[in-house]
């Protein structure tokens, strides 16, 4: 096959049995050359290549894991002391790199910024901040060597509510009328982020065009009263008490949730909005209990059974392809992922009400949909609606769509020769191609 550059290379022609939007995301599987992992063998390969069958021959390949190939700009030198050291590979396909020695260094989580201001590492990325956007803007200090890069984040914030631990539909829904998801940006993340209204990443294709709200925010706690009421509960306005309904196993006592943070509420983005939720929500007599636990994140895989009701958290790398399915799909023979389970979409799926079941047996559809078309017109379609359903089902309510930030020093990088601008994605950072960035 002749390549864009002029040269004929040989190429692997892969044909997949039927349609699958995201099949070329599954192949991105790096060949070694025959040259390589055979060098030093001794045995007999057969004309693959390969030795099929013989532990000596997998016990030989393992001896090159300590020498990578090489066939990248870089070629891997030594790791010492939590610093990997990689040199120029002056054969790389693209051109030898203009940086003839680059290391990575481990830095501990939290000290990005200073590793840079201190001179430790040259090039980092920090928790975006408007505090250090302002300070490189100042340039006092060291701060004034210091440059920046904004990027949108791949993933999304969000309030996860447990189908199964609170499985009445209107009682999700009023919980997240009481949510003030715009909270989220102004006292956290501020300019560097928006809210998000659909359970998918901004930063998709296939995320519509201005969605609307499905759960606006109402402070005075009205709507959430009226949902509770809808669904049986009871509302005492002399002692501002909500009760759980007639037939429930805690008939009669003030209905109580517990919200969960896997940090401390000023230090995580839906800290303010559990706080205000908290307020709005003891207006018509329900209480929220607010706790920390930092294994939050890995108890979420079994929610309903760790006895998480309300929790915050944040979805990352889902903006490859828009397909819902291991999230989303909620019939268990199908699906056996734990993404589906952590927001008890099983249960509801078996034991919702006829109203959510129609609503995941049209979502399911919908899924199966996008996936049989690779006409991305067709599949935008498909998502605007089954993102209508996924987030009307109120069991996750979206919160923000944040920026990541890379953080540099201008005086040994030259900045001319990083990615900037649009040319910067999720997917497509400012060293994508290292070998053309250059030192002062």
């Amino acid at each position: 096959m002749e390549c864009d550059d002029g040269v004929e290379r040989e190429y692997i022609k892969i044909v997949i049995d039927g349609v699958d939007p995201t099949a070329i995301f599954k192949f991105q599987v790096e060949a070694a050359p025959l040259h390589y992992y055979t060098d030093g063998y001794t045995g007999t390969l057969n004309e693959n290549g390969v030795d099929l069958d013989n532990k000596e021959f997998m016990d030989f390949l393992k001896t090159k894991n300590n020498k990578p190939v090489g066939a990248g700009p870089y070629i891997f030198e030594e790791y010492k002391d939590n610093v990997v050291t990689l040199t120029a590979n002056d054969n790389f396909l693209l051109g030898s790199p203009k940086i003839k020695t680059f290391r990575y260094q481990e830095v501990a989580l939290g000290s990005e910024l200073d590793s840079v201001l201190t001179g430790t590492v040259h090039y980092s990325d920090p928790s975006a901040s408007m505090t250090i956007i302002n300070d490189i803007t100042a340039g006092a200090g060291d701060y004034a060597k210091l440059g920046y890069i904004l990027v949108d984040n791949d993933g999304y914030g969000y309030i996860g509510i447990q189908g199964q631990a609170i499985p009445e539909f209107q009682v999700r829904k009023a919980i997240a009328h009481a949510c003030n998801v715009q909270l989220a940006v102004d006292n956290y993340y501020q300019e560097l982020a928006s809210v998000n209204y659909r359970t998918m990443t901004k930063i998709l294709w296939a995320y519509p065009d201005n969605p609307d709200n499905l759960f606006p925010y109402d402070g005075t706690g009205e709507t959430s009263k009226k949902l509770f009421e809808e669904a049986g509960y009871k509302y005492d306005a002399a002692k501002n008490i909500m009760t759980y309904p007639d037939g429930h196993e805690k008939a009669g006592q003030q209905v109580t949730f517990k919200f969960t943070l896997p940090s401390e509420a000023a230090s995580h983005p839906a800290g303010s909005i559990f706080i205000d939720a908290q307020e709005v929500l003891g207006k018509i007599g329900v209480k929220v209990d607010i706790e920390t636990d930092q294994n939050l994140l890995g108890k979420l895989s079994t929610a309903y059974e760790s006895g998480v009701q309300v929790w915050a958290a944040a979805w990352g790398s889902g903006g490859v392809d828009p397909d819902m399915f291991q999230i989303w799909y909620s019939d268990p023979a199908v699906n056996q992922g734990t993404s589906a389970a952590r927001s008890g979409l099983y249960y509801l799926f078996e034991n919702g009400s006829d109203e959510e079941k129609a609503m995941l047996r049209e979502l399911n559809e919908l899924i199966i949909a996008g996936r049989s078309t690779l006409d991305t017109e067709e599949r935008k379609t498909i998502y605007k609606r089954a993102l209508e359903l996924s987030t009307g089902l109120a069991v996750e309510v979206p919160t923000y769509q944040r920026k990541n930030m890379y953080v540099f020093n201008s005086e040994v990088i030259n900045t001319s020769t990083l990615q900037t601008g649009e040319d910067v994605t999720p997917f497509h950072d400012p060293l994508i191609y290292i070998w053309n960035v250059e030192l002062n």
